[in-house]
């Protein structure tokens, strides 16, 4: 059964160690336990967590200002890719975003990673920018994404699996 975590302050310690372990071997700058627990401590913040048969798979961390949501971050540990995780984090919060009103989603993404482009792509979001030597690590261009949320979006589309937290 899925289970979509929200990780809280509160709950934090229980599922940081395994948040650290997927975010360090998925980016070359990984971000450190003061990085998460700054945006556990921001009011716009909000990280979930995928979890199925008791293990996180996943993560997601994005702001949420009213009408724009701006994903920070997501990653997907390398046991669980190309299964659909990322993209069913991805769709909670298009989901989240529709249900609030939100009326887009934007994020930066390496030129080099072509697959979540291309689930990016899949889920609707379209390139409106680039922002040149955005990552320091590699000095690497960012593709700037946006996605419009449909108008009508959230009563057709609800989310299935239980909320823990």
């Amino acid at each position: 059964m899925t289970t979509y975590v929200r990780i809280t302050r509160a709950n934090a310690e229980r599922y940081l160690g395994r948040i650290l372990e997927i975010e360090g071997l998925s980016f070359i700058s990984p971000w450190n336990p003061v990085a998460f627990r700054g945006e556990l401590g921001n009011p716009f913040s909000e990280m979930w967590a995928l979890k199925e048969g008791g293990i996180i798979q996943g993560y997601i961390c994005y702001w949420n200002s009213k009408k724009e949501i701006q994903i920070l971050n997501v990653a997907v540990h390398p046991d669980y890719r190309r299964r659909g995780v990322g993209e069913r984090l991805i769709r909670r919060v298009i989901q989240t975003g529709a249900e609030a009103d939100a009326e887009q989603l934007w994020l930066e993404v390496r030129t080099s990673n072509r697959p979540a482009q291309n689930l990016y792509r899949k889920l609707g979001f379209f390139e409106v920018g680039r922002r040149p030597h955005y990552y320091r690590d590699t000095g690497e261009d960012a593709i700037v994404m946006n996605l419009i949320i449909p108008d009508g979006m959230a009563p057709s589309n609800k989310t299935n699996g239980s909320r823990e937290v």
